[in-house]
């Protein structure tokens, strides 16, 4: 993935440019509608003031009465031309030009008449001169005035329409547009590039930060250092601070589990390696068949307790590396808890504990059976050896909707509720607990990361009268 820096940078840097395209078009449209339209408004005024010095004879002579020598600009060099048409002839009749400019004079020529009228309304159009320069035109109908002199009053009553076109060079409005039309791209251009250049200083130094932070995650050597919360640190990097030094100290917690892991085994495992070597000495000193076989089955016995650890140990670890591959499948769950309960009934009966056992005929769910064994098999057998002689055990399983709850309580005199936060820990047991070789304190352990795998919820509570009550449910 490209970097933070690079992918503002290029997207701000492509937005802004997609926007200042759109923006510049927008403004270069309107700013030269505008230009048009206030070069259109001038044009109106001079066809008005053409409209307005128009003059009819009595006797139908037509004129434009307007002094070239003020008006310079409808001169022979000037930048206007006008031309005239008589418009009240019958339809089909040839329109005659009855008056024209002095440039149009000169060169014997006429302009154009538009093919399309509409009444009242000007119509603006671009045109060709005929001395080749663009141009700009107004073109309307209007009713010529009145000239004084004999006949007047029976003229008053007729209509003598006419067609006007005024035509101006239009250099200065395509000068304009050009200049604005260069402005527009001048600034579509920059404003991408600069938008560019600044964004990418600000995120450089928004991101600096960061970079500090990777340099001082790369310096730390152990997981028991932390990265000081210094004030300098803004807002958001905070709580990428607080969260890495929260990973630290779980790490920590797990290198610490860990090296009191491998310290656990290491005591768990030299006392039983010890007396299997002083029993393998004495079998090879016996100068006796009763010593001899007294020998040999103290090392059978010890070789039994190691395997049983090494079991604990490697189904530990198995639970621990699949517990994110487990395929959940619905199954009968009561079968699995009265097989466990049918399991500890004879060392039940030998510690003289009593197991109350309460579940449904059937109950369905979606679960791990090699998990839910061990789940089972641990609770029980946990509180089958540790429980006082002559107690009753609580092994009980409800069906609470779409899951289920399971319960086993039993007595512990010896426990303290400091102890429970230790009770799922590899290896932990109570000091009393330890005379045994046939208890290595992983069965909660085990149990933990089961229920973990299932994404269930173990919850371990201690009464005042020291009745231990172990809970898993969802």
């Amino acid at each position: 993935m490209k970097s933070i820096r690079y992918t503002t940078t290029w997207l701000t840097f492509i937005g802004v440019s997609l926007l200042g395209v759109v923006v510049c078009s927008s403004a270069y449209w309107v700013a030269r509608q505008i230009l048009v339209e206030n070069f259109d408004q001038d044009l109106m005024l001079e066809f008005q003031q053409i409209g307005g010095v128009a003059r009819v004879w009595p006797d139908g002579d037509f004129y434009v009465d307007i002094d070239f020598d003020v008006a310079t600009q409808f001169n022979i060099n000037g930048s206007r031309v006008f031309q005239v048409w008589n418009a009240g002839v019958e339809l089909g009749e040839f329109l005659q030009v009855i008056d024209r400019s002095p440039m149009l004079e000169e060169l014997e020529t006429a302009l154009a008449r538009p093919v399309e009228i509409v009444q009242n309304t000007p119509l603006f159009y671009n045109l060709i001169l005929p001395d080749g320069q663009s141009a700009r035109a107004v073109f309307q109908r209007a009713a010529a005035q009145l000239a004084s002199g004999d006949g007047a009053y029976e003229l008053q009553d007729k209509d003598y329409p006419i067609d006007i076109v005024v035509a101006r060079e239009r250099q200065s409005l395509d000068e304009s547009i050009a200049i604005l039309f260069r402005w527009m791209l001048i600034i579509a251009a920059l404003v991408p590039v600069l938008s560019f250049l600044i964004v990418y200083i600000v995120v450089g130094m928004g991101i600096a930060p960061l970079k500090n932070l990777a340099k001082k995650m790369a310096s730390i050597q152990s997981s028991d250092e932390q990265i000081a919360t210094e004030a300098h640190w803004p807002e958001e990097v905070i709580p990428l601070v607080n969260n890495f030094n929260k990973l630290l100290s779980r790490l920590e917690k797990g290198m610490q589990r860990e090296r009191r892991f491998t310290g656990d085994l290491a005591h768990e495992m030299r006392t039983p390696l010890a007396e299997l070597r002083l029993a393998t000495d004495v079998a090879l000193r016996a100068n006796s068949k009763e010593r001899l076989v007294t020998a040999v089955t103290h090392v059978n016995t010890l070789s039994h307790s190691i395997a049983d650890l090494v079991n604990a140990m490697l189904l530990l670890t198995r639970i621990q590396s699949d517990s994110n591959d487990l395929v959940l499948t619905p199954l009968d769950i009561v079968p699995s808890f009265d097989q466990q309960y049918q399991r500890v009934q004879a060392r039940a009966l030998e510690r003289g504990v009593d197991i109350i056992k309460k579940a449904p005929k059937a109950l369905i769910v979606k679960t791990d059976l090699a998990l839910l064994n061990a789940i089972f098999s641990n609770l029980l057998s946990n509180a089958v050896e540790h429980a006082p002689a002559n107690t009753k055990i609580a092994f009980e399983l409800e069906d609470i909707g779409s899951t289920f709850r399971l319960c086993v309580g039993n007595f512990a005199p010896t426990l303290e509720r400091s102890d429970l936060e230790y009770l799922v820990e590899p290896f932990w047991r109570k000091e009393s607990s330890r005379q045994s070789n046939n208890h290595f304190g992983l069965g909660l352990a085990i149990v933990n990361e089961a229920v973990v795998g299932l994404a269930l919820e173990l919850t371990v509570e201690l009464r005042e009268d020291h009745y231990l009550s172990i809970v898993c449910q969802s």
